[in-house]
């Protein structure tokens, strides 16, 4: 949704004190509010799938972000992600919506949505604040910051490169979150801004999708036309380099739409290519094809990695990537099928990194 809020993360609330204990039923959405407070904190929010949310008061968000004077670690056009202390040891992320109706209903739907999931590659909401017309929403830090910060910034932080046994772990993981997102979600949330910068990295480089400000639930969401969306004030789903041509064609998002744009990470983490030039506007789908498609994979991988990678997977990765990118929706994978895949042809190296097949259900 906007470059910055990829690092905004990710794991436990910390349940701070000090606010008045008002109890509130202000809203039902996908969960509900609940009617017990936390000890004299803000009342819980319940999802239907059992994720619980703390209701700040806007003078605890003032608190823990020192008055929005802490670090800003990531900002755009429509909010501010302050690096906020929850405890004495505990950092967490507040992102802060710029205060308008539009903006408003969008913060309401990513929190609703956000409160109807659990699965451990999946951003955790641990609070909110509705208070104003500033909505709240907060989370635990992510120590690794994000992937397109690690795939192509790491000269800058001099990180060492992100090996491939990380980056076919990393994809598996997307991959999962996605496949819960579409099949096992009843209705199915569409994510809409699958990218580098919206997959997070904890302290165990694990990977963990997040922004769901473009999400869709259910069909009639997912058949927006695009007319509509600009007459209802909703921005266009998706970022430049990683949209589907078919959305931009047609109007209609689906489940197809997040293959997309997981194809485009899948070559993001095969080349170390970002996913559009900056200098040229050109796409990677559109760099990088030809040269696979005539088997000369080697052409266009990461340099970066030398030889430490294994050619067959990376040509099996390679081919599932340009499978997910096709111009035709029915040629695109459905995300269980590219989790399958990728499962059978990477079992090795995943398991050396410890994200195993059993991480596909939600915890």
């Amino acid at each position: 949704m906007l470059d910055g809020c990829g690092l905004f993360a990710l794991a436990r609330c910390c349940g701070g004190r000090g606010c008045c204990g008002r109890k509130s039923t202000d809203w039902t959405g996908d969960g509900r509010v609940s009617a017990e407070t936390d000890g004299g904190g803000g009342a819980a929010a319940v999802g239907k799938s059992g994720v619980v949310a703390r209701r700040f008061e806007w003078a605890e968000i003032e608190s823990v972000t020192g008055g929005f004077s802490s670090r800003v670690i990531g900002q755009g056009g429509f909010s501010t992600v302050y690096l906020a202390s929850l405890s004495s040891s505990r950092l967490g992320a507040v992102k802060v919506q710029r205060s308008s109706e539009r903006l408003h209903r969008a913060f309401c739907q990513e929190r609703d949505v956000l409160l109807s999931l659990r699965h451990p590659h999946v951003v955790r909401l641990l609070g909110y604040c509705d208070e104003r017309g500033e909505g709240v929403l907060v989370f635990e830090y992510a120590p690794n910051g994000d992937l397109h910060e690690r795939l192509h910034r790491n000269d800058e932080s001099n990180r060492p490169v992100l090996p491939w046994a990380r980056r076919m772990a990393i994809a598996f993981q997307v991959a999962m979150a996605l496949e819960y997102l579409h099949e096992n979600r009843d209705p199915a949330v569409i994510h809409g801004d699958i990218k580098a910068s919206n997959v997070l990295l904890d302290a165990n480089l694990d990977a963990k999708v997040c922004d769901f400000g473009f999400a869709h639930v259910g069909f009639s969401a997912a058949v927006r036309p695009a007319a509509t969306a600009r007459a209802s004030g909703r921005p266009v789903i998706g970022s430049p380099g990683y949209v589907d041509p078919h959305f931009l064609r047609s109007g209609v998002a689906t489940k197809k739409t997040d293959v997309y744009s997981f194809g485009v990470l899948l070559l993001e983490l095969l080349t170390g290519r970002v996913a559009i030039c900056a200098d040229t506007g050109c796409r990677l789908t559109s760099a990088v094809e030809p040269s696979i498609s005539e088997g000369k994979l080697a052409d266009v991988m990461d340099r970066r990695l030398g030889s430490e990678y294994d050619s067959d997977e990376a040509a099996t990765v390679a081919a599932l990537a340009l499978r997910c990118v096709s111009d035709g929706l029915g040629l695109r994978p459905a995300m269980s099928e590219v989790v399958r895949e990728l499962q059978q042809k990477t079992t090795a190296l995943i398991s050396a990194v410890g994200s195993k097949p059993s991480d596909r259900m939600a915890s």
